[in-house]
């Protein structure tokens, strides 16, 4: 488990789209960095759309704030891909050269650093060399990187790469899901940021 404690990077009600503390509900149990990663996204009558879901716009996560998970120093930005296309069938697709997408590395006490994926290009509010403060609005959801809409992808690993520094297990300290708190989340469940 991470030493420090994050509040998920969002604010409101969200659905875990993937990820978990086991194999079977791993965001990429393969990928050393992913293991314990989880993807985050809005849904309505468990659905993350409305309408012609080909369109970011239509996606109820699509250009939500996204929130420091907790203090740190911003060591990496990338801020250069425009968003994925979507698929009627909502196929798993990259349009860049890069899975993550646009993307913020924020290193936090205790050797963990905080990885979260997808923002919408020129969203950031922060830059490389940054304090943030847990809590502060770092940028907004968007559909760049390896996606099939817009969603957050958020992970903490033990060193600034994200692809080969060993993931952990997130201690969250502001997940519920049913009026109870939960430190530790699994795929499949809808959990509230207070």
């Amino acid at each position: 488990m991470s030493k420090n404690k994050y509040i998920l990077p969002f604010k409101g009600t969200w659905y875990v789209e993937y990820g978990g503390t086991k194999k079977k509900n791993s965001h990429s149990w393969n990928i050393i960095g992913q293991r314990y990663a989880y993807d985050f996204e809005i849904r309505n009558e468990n659905l993350p759309y409305h309408d012609d879901l080909t369109k970011n716009e239509n996606y109820y996560s699509y250009l939500e704030n996204i929130y420091a998970p907790s203090d740190g120093w911003v060591v990496e930005i990338v801020d250069k891909y425009e968003n994925t296309h979507i698929t009627k069938d909502r196929k798993i697709i990259n349009d860049c050269d890069n899975p993550k997408g646009n993307y913020i590395i924020i290193k936090h006490n205790h050797g963990e650093y905080s990885t979260i994926c997808h923002f919408e290009k020129g969203t950031f509010n922060v830059q490389i060399g940054d304090l943030v403060k847990e809590g502060q609005l770092i940028g907004k959801v968007g559909n760049s990187g390896n996606t099939q809409g817009p969603h957050i992808h958020f992970q903490i690993q033990l060193g600034i790469d994200p692809d080969n520094s060993k993931g952990v297990p997130i201690t969250f300290k502001n997940a519920y899901h049913n009026n109870k708190k939960l430190k530790k989340l699994e795929k499949g469940i809808e959990i509230e940021s207070r």
